[in-house]
């Protein structure tokens, strides 16, 4: 069995400006950096951790360093566990989204395991790239404790598999917030969800934003 501690980036620049990043390289705010540190120092107080793997986009990588600085660990880089491909709607404004393309995101409001980023990647397509990669880490690192620091989007994707659902259930979970803690156990390839959206660590912080 393996343990995946699984955690969203903190507060980026889009996220401040409430615009759809997907794969364009935005960076934490300084309250992104703050929620990375006070994730980190949690992590390290109640956790062990063998191996860390991040995302290759700025809000995801910086906010792995605080913990790998504790734990004394280096950090593995994969574009796999990269935001959904946004298309069309790349660096826009979620006004600006829904203005331009009305019909392809309401379908994402309303029923997003059905849609597709306009000219850009499906969340079908997204479960069949980030879920795989969660499992050939916990695969790779059999029987150890793995943090791992990617999006809001790849989470709940994990989150419907760890379920038993398809993608197409995906609306009826939650995303989790900036800098939340999610603990997953994989056993024989299967995902179990134990914790969902620990942010206890975040108490004292204000003006936590809403993921999209």
């Amino acid at each position: 069995m393996t343990r995946l501690i699984i955690v969203r980036h903190g507060q980026s620049v889009a996220n401040e400006q409430k615009r759809f990043a997907g794969h364009s390289n935005f960076d934490l705010t300084p309250l992104g950096r703050k929620q990375a540190e006070l994730a980190g120092e949690y992590i390290f107080k109640n956790f062990k951790a063998d191996a860390i793997y991040s995302s290759d986009l700025k809000r995801a990588y910086h906010t792995s360093l605080p913990a790998a600085k504790l734990f004394g660990l280096e950090v593995t880089k994969s574009p796999d566990l990269r935001e959904i491909f946004a298309g069309e709607w790349e660096t826009l404004t979620f006004d600006e989204i829904l203005e331009q393309y009305t019909e392809d995101f309401t379908l994402w409001r309303t029923d997003i395991g059905a849609s597709r980023c306009t000219d850009g990647e499906s969340v079908a397509e997204l479960y069949d790239r980030v879920c795989p990669e969660f499992l050939r880490i916990a695969e790779e690192n059999e029987g150890k404790t793995v943090l791992i620091f990617t999006h809001a989007t790849p989470i709940k994707m994990l989150e419907c598999m760890s379920y038993g659902l398809g993608v197409e259930y995906a609306s009826q979970v939650k995303f989790v917030k900036n800098a939340s803690i999610n603990i997953f156990e994989v056993e024989n390839g299967i995902p179990r969800m134990i914790e969902k959206d620990i942010i206890e660590h975040l108490k004292a912080l204000e003006n936590q934003p809403t993921p999209f």
